[in-house]
C-alpha cells in the first residue's frame, strides 16, 4: 500500500512541476510582451502604471512558483527517504502533499485571473481605432 501511495505522489509531484515550469514560460513570455509595450513611447501614463502593475503581479507569481518547486522538491527527498524506510509512511508527508495540492489549485487559478488580466490589457492595444463619423 505504501510503495503504491508513493508512486503516486512522486507522479503528482513531477505533474506539478511540468505545470508550474509551463507557467513561468508563460509568465516570462507576458512579463516580455509588457516591457515591449512599455518601450514604445506613444504608451500613456495610465497605461504604463497598468502595465507595471501587471508586471508587479506576474513577479508575485514567478516567486510563488519558485517558492512551490522548492516544496516539490523537498517532498521528493522525503518520498526517496520513505522508499529507503518503508515500515511507515510518516503522516508529515501525507500533510505536505495536501497542502502542496492546495498551493497547486490557488496558485494555479490566481495565475490565470492575471494571466487574462494581461491577456485583456495587451488585446486592447490592438483593436482598431474607431472611425469617426461625418453627419451630412
Amino acid at each position: 500500500m505504501i510503495y503504491g501511495q508513493l508512486q503516486y505522489y512522486n507522479y503528482e509531484l513531477k505533474a506539478w512541476s511540468r505545470l508550474v515550469d509551463f507557467h513561468k514560460t508563460e509568465l516570462n513570455e507576458l512579463i516580455t510582451q509588457l516591457s515591449i509595450l512599455l518601450s514604445f513611447p506613444l504608451v500613456s501614463l495610465p497605461d504604463s502604471k497598468a502595465a507595471n502593475k501587471l508586471v508587479e503581479s506576474l513577479m508575485q507569481h514567478e516567486q510563488r512558483f519558485d517558492d512551490l518547486l522548492h516544496h516539490f522538491e523537498q517532498q521528493m527527498q522525503r518520498l526517496v527517504y520513505a522508499t529507503i524506510n518503508p515500515d511507515k509512511l510518516e503522516p508529515t508527508v501525507v500533510h505536505i502533499q495536501q497542502a502542496c495540492r492546495g498551493k497547486v489549485k490557488r496558485y494555479e487559478a490566481s495565475f490565470t485571473r492575471s494571466r487574462g488580466e494581461c491577456l485583456t490589457f495587451l488585446s486592447a492595444f490592438f483593436l482598431p481605432e474607431p472611425v469617426a463619423t461625418v453627419d451630412v
